[in-house]
């Protein structure tokens, strides 16, 4: 068992706080994956349920317990943690088959309802496109208690012939925009800050943050995140 102290939560809170770290054969990871109506466009649901089965497998393959949850503006699905491949199996198979009842985004409101039912030292990783603004303070209370993994799935739009004028529309709100083409590289420039500026506030409020492009290839890129964080591990207990 070790003790250290975290600065950046003592800071927050305006008191010394200490985290106690355990060696434990067995963890819980507890995924949130988000299939608002934003998430289901292009390639991004696609991505999403990908990693999903990625961090799903791997947690049987270490023996862990994985649970689930499919979240729009509302927790609409839950499997309770378990251990094994037929657990595992199940899990996806569900997570695929839900047709979500709501088209918008509320991740504090999933954030809380995970929260409330895990035991401490659970795994949290959540899986999204990060369109609801307001996860600031939940994914600060959450980082408190639990280990928290925002992975966010940047959409990378879809190529059109250029001189068109085109139509876009919010899958969650159905608001309309036209764009003219001079605009296009305006648009692609304010999501890429968007998505820089979302990273930044996740780490601020104490998540871990991988950010993935819907056309990337997902394993490589989880493979050096998740080595990174085992590296940082192994270094904090020393």
């Amino acid at each position: 068992m070790l003790f250290r102290s975290d600065w950046r939560a003592s800071a927050r809170l305006g008191r010394p706080v200490v985290k106690r770290f355990v060696e434990e054969r067995e963890l819980t990871l507890l995924l949130l994956v988000d299939g608002s109506a934003s998430t289901r466009c292009a390639r991004t649901h696609e991505r999403l349920l990908e990693l999903a089965a990625v961090f799903a497998f791997s947690a049987q393959r270490n023996r862990d317990r994985v649970g689930a949850m499919l979240f729009t503006t509302e927790p609409e699905w839950t499997v309770a943690p378990g251990q094994g491949r037929h657990h595992a199996h199940r899990l996806l198979r569900e997570l695929v088959a839900h047709a979500p009842g709501h088209a918008g985004t509320d991740l504090g409101a999933a954030l809380e309802a995970a929260h409330r039912g895990a035991r401490r030292g659970t795994v949290f990783v959540l899986l999204s496109d990060f369109l609801d603004p307001a996860f600031d303070r939940a994914v600060r209370r959450v980082s408190l208690r639990h280990d928290l993994v925002a992975v966010r799935v940047q959409p990378q739009g879809m190529p059109s012939p250029s001189g068109l004028w085109i139509s876009l529309a919010d899958a969650e709100t159905d608001e309309v925009r036209v764009v003219v083409p001079g605009q296009r590289q305006l648009l692609a420039a304010a999501a890429a800050d968007r998505g820089r500026t979302t990273d930044r506030r996740l780490r601020a409020a104490g998540a871990d943050v991988l950010a993935i492009g819907e056309n990337d290839d997902p394993v490589p890129l989880l493979a050096r995140f998740l080595g990174r964080r085992r590296g940082a591990r192994r270094g904090m207990a020393r």
